[in-house]
């Protein structure tokens, strides 16, 4: 091998971390588009939210006694908390995988302190490996 020749490999392999550097860059941009358009899309679900349960509680007002006979509409104990947890299947989604796990195992302990019972619906490899094999409680 000539120093040219290595030189010019050196050359390349340059040119391609840039390139690849570019496409991550634009990667993120695209990412960080996508999320702030889901979390405006939850912002605008607030109102029907508000609404609704100002909705629910004029109809629960009206209601008065009559009420009590709607089992939707009685108060009750909680004693079990399923919880749907979301993670990616793969990587190149920054740390979202790992803040969901962390926010996941500190709610689990949180509920658990209350002495309720807690299950685990989860959606993404990412996180179902990592709940089974730490042994939570994982119903699907």
């Amino acid at each position: 091998m000539t120093a040219t020749s290595s030189s010019q490999i050196i050359r390349d392999r340059i040119k391609t971390v840039k390139n690849t550097k570019k496409i991550t860059m634009a990667m993120k941009l695209v990412a960080a588009a996508k999320v702030r358009k889901a979390q405006d899309a939850v912002m605008q679900t607030r109102p029907f939210s508000e609404t609704l349960q100002s909705v629910f509680g004029g109809l629960i007002a009206r209601l008065g006694n009559e009420a009590a006979d709607l089992p939707l509409l009685q108060q009750r104990e909680i004693k079990k908390v399923t919880m749907v947890i979301i993670s990616g299947d793969r990587g190149l989604c920054g740390g979202y995988n790992s803040y969901v796990i962390k926010k996941a195992e500190k709610r689990y302990n949180d509920l658990l302190s209350k002495g309720l019972e807690v299950n685990m619906i989860i959606v993404g490899k990412k996180a179902n490996v990592y709940m089974t094999r730490r042994g939570y409680p994982i119903i699907k």
